[in-house]
């Protein structure tokens, strides 16, 4: 135990360490050292104060070297609005990437069909499927996609012959909100589009892909959302015709926000992934050719 040490550990002189203890000892009104010719010891109060003291200063060491590893920080929050088919067959399985390089940000995905408003249900940002022409927020364009015949293949396998487009009389359609699709699908193929005029009409893209991976019947799946499916073989298309839509998937924000860090990386990492899923499509095309 030495003064002298203490000195060179705080990068002050010896006089002040004395001075400072000097100071604690008339704050007390106790002695903490016995002061020896050669020797410097601790009184009964000392100890007790140095064992505290060891304590105190483990605990705050503790916390430091939680902070320095990023615990303990405030954690960023941002809110997302996405349908569930966007959510389940895009997103999810990309969001490891993402949340692997900002592991500081909290993302919580809010699952719905329906345009939420953003200001009144605290959403940072929406994805959602249309037009890009949505009243009060502010929207970029993602991606657009085309819509392919698919089903299981066990019903491809033991259902009747699927030669012709016009087999698909035999099938029962699964259509997503109305006939449109279906009926314009059959019109580019040259038949009459009172064929897509049967078949449930299912609101949600989601259930109607799990609809066409029961065996339920055939539908018109969003390729951007169905390429897994169809490399994976549960989802097989009977003809390779496919029918371009109007629609795209959009970012959507408030106007009035204020500009947050989060919400910047999180579109910035939507935009790649579209980049990437967009240039995949090219290649894949470019080598069936």
């Amino acid at each position: 135990m030495s003064f002298t040490r203490a000195a060179d550990e705080l990068c002050i002189s010896q006089a002040a360490v004395s001075h400072q203890i000097k100071t604690l000892e008339d704050a007390l009104q106790i002695k903490l050292f016995k002061r020896m010719t050669r020797a410097i010891t601790l009184t009964a109060e000392g100890a007790i104060l140095q064992r505290s003291l060891v304590d105190a200063f483990g605990r705050i060491d503790r916390v430091l070297a939680q902070l320095a590893q990023g615990e303990g920080r405030a954690r960023k929050r941002l809110t997302v609005a996405v349908t569930p088919a966007f959510s389940s067959r895009w997103l999810v399985h990309r969001l490891d990437r993402f949340l692997a390089a900002h592991s500081q940000l909290e993302v919580r995905l809010v699952h719905t069909v329906m345009h939420t408003d953003l200001g009144r249900d605290s959403i940072d940002l929406a994805i959602r499927w249309g037009d890009g022409k949505w009243p009060g927020v502010e929207c970029e364009r993602l991606f657009g996609t085309e819509l392919l015949p698919v089903c299981s293949p066990a019903m491809l396998k033991d259902g009747p012959p699927l030669q012709a487009p016009s087999d698909l009389a035999h099938y029962t359609l699964l259509h997503e909100d109305s006939c449109d699709d279906w009926e314009r699908w059959f019109e580019q193929a040259g038949l009459a589009p009172s064929l897509a005029l049967r078949g449930p009409l299912i609101d949600d893209s989601n259930a109607l892909m799990q609809a066409a991976l029961n065996g339920q019947g055939i539908a018109l799946g969003r390729m951007a959302l169905i390429r897994d499916d169809l490399r994976r073989g549960t989802l097989v298309s009977p003809f390779s015709q496919t029918l371009s839509t109007q629609g795209a998937y959009y970012m959507c924000w408030r106007p009035t926000r204020t500009e947050q860090e989060a919400l910047t990386w999180f579109s910035d990492f939507l935009r790649d992934e579209a980049r990437e899923q967009e240039a995949a499509v090219l290649e894949e095309r470019f080598t069936a050719v």
